[in-house]
């Protein structure tokens, strides 16, 4: 119906966006299925390891210049990808430690770590294709099944899909 918008709204429009997406391209990762944050972390000498606690990233007790995300293991796998991908925002985007910051810079940058999350684990390049024969009431589960992530993170995607598409005039009532 709309597929050549599709192609149009698939362009990064924000410099992290273009980073993320020349980062999943340049390790091959074209399919929700190759999105691998366990390859994705050892690019970069992040070591990612289970705990029985609070989700977080810090440097590793033995190794310099060398970084952990420690995730929870009680959380359902597709809670777990967020957490990683999350805390891998974390450690490539922001220096310092949160707790020195102010209020304000610390709800910037969970709020970075939080887009930065979203782009890594539903890129629009990938999600476009998908929605070709998909109705819009059935696009959220299909995202969620498809990029292994939580409904709810699907949801707030697709909704900026159709934003994006609402953006540039076309009908998103399908």
């Amino acid at each position: 119906m709309f597929l050549p918008f599709f192609q149009e709204i698939c362009e990064p429009q924000t410099w992290m966006e273009s980073r993320v997406y020349m980062l999943l391209r340049h390790l091959g990762m074209e399919e929700p299925e190759q999105i691998d944050l366990h390859r994705l972390c050892e690019t970069y000498g992040i070591e990612i390891i289970e705990i029985n606690g609070r989700s977080r990233a810090h440097g590793h007790p033995t190794l310099k210049n060398r970084y952990i995300i420690a995730v929870d293991e009680r959380l359902e796998p597709a809670y777990q990808r967020v957490k990683i991908a999350h805390e891998l925002g974390h450690l490539l985007l922001h220096e310092g430690v949160q707790p020195q910051s102010t209020t304000w810079m610390i709800d910037w940058q969970e709020s970075q770590a939080n887009h930065f999350a979203e782009h890594l684990l539903l890129p629009f390049f990938m999600i476009s294709p998908l929605l070709a024969d998909c109705s819009r009431f059935d696009a959220p589960a299909l995202l969620a099944q498809r990029f292994r992530v939580p409904l709810s993170m699907a949801s707030r995607r697709f909704d900026r899909v159709l934003a994006r598409l609402h953006a540039r005039g076309v009908p998103v009532f399908w």
